[in-house]
């Protein structure tokens, strides 16, 4: 199998946020010279009549290949300016401190293990609006290759340049169609409890790994590989016996080579189901 996880997607959110923030901060400056309005945009109307699924929800759980509607209404005391709906992965990073708006007060928010699907999808939409009260959609497809957490972060500016705090939306996609690894342990420790830690590993470390995959359609073919991100190369890899079974249990030692180089480095695990779809998906990790 040649499916490799794309490098973490950490560095990339971070440069494209700050993008944002620049974007949002130059449109503030420019708009607020000379005002005295100092109250930030709102989203307005929890009560939604459509009955589709609001940014106020906090969570909202999909079904890959489907297609979901968010309607909201966003109210301001002078004037809206611009509303920005931004999804990406949750892959990678963690939205504690920079989503601390109203809605999530008194909540906590530790950033948890996500096994991530290996799909790229994102989407960002900026939309101009005015008026002191606007109802706006945002609309997205859930590609089958997705499966995981993924962000919906809703920006508002007003005209004056008042910018809210950004509101998060965290979305569960599920999906039937792919696959399916879950890990049980990894050095001895269960996956859920590093609570947003990275993994570091030494050279000539052997580490054992203990999980699952399954597919209703049986599995194919299955495979571990720890790869070096700087060059893509696998520096080890090792494959899980599969004859079309539903699920197989593993335990397999993963053995760093005594000789690899310091730095980033992706644990990857591989798999195509009966009818081919192949699934590839994994965490990042540092060796030193």
């Amino acid at each position: 199998m040649t499916a490799r996880l794309k490098q973490n997607t950490q560095q990339h959110n971070i440069m494209k946020n700050n993008m944002y923030i620049a974007a949002f901060a130059a449109t503030a400056a420019l708009a607020s010279c000379g005002t005295t309005d100092t109250d930030p945009p709102t989203v307005c109307d929890s009560d939604n009549l459509t009955g589709l699924p609001s940014i106020l929800a906090g969570e909202l759980e999909v079904e890959a290949g489907t297609t979901v509607t968010l309607h909201d209404a966003f109210c301001d005391n002078d004037g809206l300016a611009e509303i920005r709906w931004d999804l990406h992965t949750a892959e990678g990073h963690s939205h504690d401190e920079e989503h601390e708006g109203e809605e999530h007060e008194g909540e906590e928010h530790e950033e948890e293990f996500i096994l991530w699907s290996g799909s790229d999808w994102e989407k960002l939409e900026t939309r101009a609006v005015e008026g002191t009260k606007t109802e706006e959609q945002f609309t997205f497809d859930v590609p089958l290759t997705s499966r995981g957490l993924w962000d919906v972060v809703v920006s508002m500016v007003d005209a004056e340049g008042n910018a809210a705090d950004d509101i998060l939306l965290v979305v569960h996609v599920e999906n039937d169609h792919l696959p399916l690894f879950a890990l049980t342990t990894v050095g001895g420790v269960d996956p859920a409890e590093w609570e947003g830690e990275e993994q570091v590993w030494e050279p000539g470390a052997t580490v054992n790994v203990t999980g699952s995959v399954s597919d209703s359609d049986g599995v194919a073919e299955a495979e571990l590989l720890l790869i070096r991100e700087s060059d893509e190369a696998v520096v080890w890899s090792a494959e899980i016996p599969a004859a079309g079974e539903s699920a197989i249990d593993f335990s397999i030692d993963v053995v760093v080579p005594a000789d690899a180089a310091a730095g980033e480095y992706h644990f990857e695990m591989e798999a195509v189901d009966g009818a081919g779809v192949d699934m590839h998906t994994g965490f990042h990790l540092e060796v030193e």
